[in-house]
C-alpha cells in the first residue's frame, strides 16, 4: 500500500499522478494508495476532500497548524471507510512494529 502525506492541501498534483500511474499499472488506487494532508486553510482542505473523494482516494483531510499541533478538524474520505482503511493502517503499523522487533533481535544476536 502506498502512503503520501503532506503538509499542504493546496496541490495534490503528484498524489493525482501517482494514482494515475497505478492505475496505467492495473492497480486500483482506491486500494492501494492512502493520502493524508494537513492545511490551515479551511477551503483549501475542503477542495482537497472533494477532489479526493470525486477521485476514490482513500484520504484523511485535515484541517489545522501544523506548527503548534492544534487541529480542529479530521475528515475521512468515503472510500477510506469503504475499503475499511482504519484496519488496513493498524495492521500495517503491527507489522512494521513486529519487523522492527525481529530485526532487533536479530542485531542483538549478532552482536552476542
Amino acid at each position: 500500500m502506498a502512503d503520501s502525506f503532506r503538509f499542504s492541501c493546496a496541490t495534490l498534483r503528484p498524489e493525482i499522478a501517482y494514482a494515475e500511474c497505478l492505475i496505467e499499472a492495473g492497480l486500483n488506487p482506491s486500494v492501494q494508495m492512502f493520502v493524508s494532508c494537513i492545511d490551515i486553510d479551511p477551503v483549501a482542505a475542503d477542495m482537497a476532500f472533494i477532489q479526493l473523494s470525486l477521485l476514490g482516494i482513500a484520504a484523511e483531510v485535515v484541517t489545522g497548524n501544523t506548527l503548534t499541533l492544534e487541529f480542529n478538524r479530521v475528515r475521512y474520505t468515503p472510500v477510506y471507510y469503504l475499503n475499511d482503511f482504519e484496519e488496513r493502517l493498524k495492521s500495517q503499523c503491527r507489522i512494521k512494529a513486529m519487523m522492527a522487533f525481529i530485526r532487533g533481535m536479530s542485531e542483538k544476536d549478532a552482536n552476542n
